[in-house]
């Protein structure tokens, strides 16, 4: 009699762990369904405006894997996400790179980089940040395998690409 009022008292608290566990990835799901940056994605601008006759841009230094090119410039709009998901502006087909990893967006005459909860961390400089953090000519992003130098470049120089992807140059 008791083994029995302990299996049936063993089997109620592993139902009742069960349900405290769904409950909880339920949970976790909503929440980050919930979260404002995922219901508006911010949107794409084909290529930066000009200040003066230059732009800043980001030009990959260095790069793991083959299917992202050293030197390949992306100028910076308004508003840009970097990411692996191919809806991103500038699409980092890297392993290393969370779908929508970091946004750049213009503020006033500059621009800000601001990590967008992405498992390895955007680093600027070295250093990774936890919000944002306005960008210069000169500095180092690193996202993932990818490391972007900061510059500015003359607003004739580059074309104006439909999708700005790594993976497919």
């Amino acid at each position: 009699m008791l083994f029995l009022l302990l299996t049936v008292a063993v089997r109620f608290g592993f139902l009742l762990l069960l349900y405290l566990f769904l409950f909880h990835i339920l949970r976790l799901l909503y929440l980050d369904l919930s979260r404002p940056d995922r219901k508006s994605p911010l949107p794409w601008t084909p290529q930066s405006k000009p200040v003066g006759k230059r732009r800043l841009i980001l030009e990959v230094r260095e790069a793991l894997g083959d299917n992202i090119k050293k030197g390949k410039a992306y100028p910076l709009g308004e508003n840009i996400i970097i990411g692996r998901d191919r809806l991103s502006d500038i699409v980092l087909n890297e392993i290393h790179v969370s779908a929508r990893h970091a946004a750049v967006t213009r503020r006033g005459n500059g621009w800000e980089i601001r990590d967008l909860g992405s498992t390895n961390g955007t680093y600027v400089n070295g250093r990774r940040i936890t919000g944002p953090v306005q960008l210069s000519p000169g500095d180092e992003v690193r996202i993932g395998g990818v490391i972007f130098e900061v510059r500015w470049e003359n607003a004739g120089r580059s074309s104006n690409p439909s999708r700005l992807d790594a993976s497919r140059e």
